[in-house]
């Protein structure tokens, strides 16, 4: 039986990362450039999900509002072509990671037991997808990121 932490490390050596440590909640970290950063995690051996976080969420009124339903007028658009979800997470959970504030964050899943170039091209996309989001959202501090996994050219294309 494959395990996250194989699934991981050879990720990990696919895209020329630092081969990551699982932190105290068994969830492995990777800090990328321009902000894409990514967590790994498996509470039951079984599924895997993939979490960052994308931006912070204004104070109740106008702007939050506006936010929101340009988040969700976006996520509508493409969820019948990526399988990245964009999700409200709540003050608490924000907190448990020592965030402030209620946060929008950039989830998705695949099963451990996938042949690792699909898990490898899963978190490929959902990179990808975090790249746009965050470009879409002002949080990029470049115009065009660099590829991923030796892919030529940009991660902008396809779908947006």
């Amino acid at each position: 039986m494959v395990s996250l932490d194989d699934k991981v490390r050879a990720l990990a050596v696919t895209a020329g990362w630092k081969s990551p440590r699982p932190g105290q909640d068994g969830s492995y970290s990777f800090r990328l450039e321009d902000g894409l950063d990514l967590k790994v995690f498996s509470p039951d051996g079984r599924l895997c999900f993939l979490l960052a976080d994308l931006h912070a969420l204004p104070e109740p009124g106008h702007g939050r509002d506006s936010l929101l339903r340009k988040v969700a007028g976006q996520q509508a658009g493409i969820c019948r072509e990526r399988a990245s979800v964009v999700a409200l997470e709540r003050q608490e959970d924000a907190a448990a990671r020592g965030l402030d504030g209620e946060r929008l964050i950039l989830q998705s899943r695949v099963p451990v037991d996938v042949p690792q170039q699909e898990f490898d091209d899963a978190v490929r996309d959902f990179l990808n997808d975090l790249a746009w989001w965050k470009k879409s959202l002002g949080d990029s501090p470049r115009e065009e990121l660099p590829p991923m996994f030796s892919m030529s050219g940009t991660f902008f294309g396809g779908v947006y």
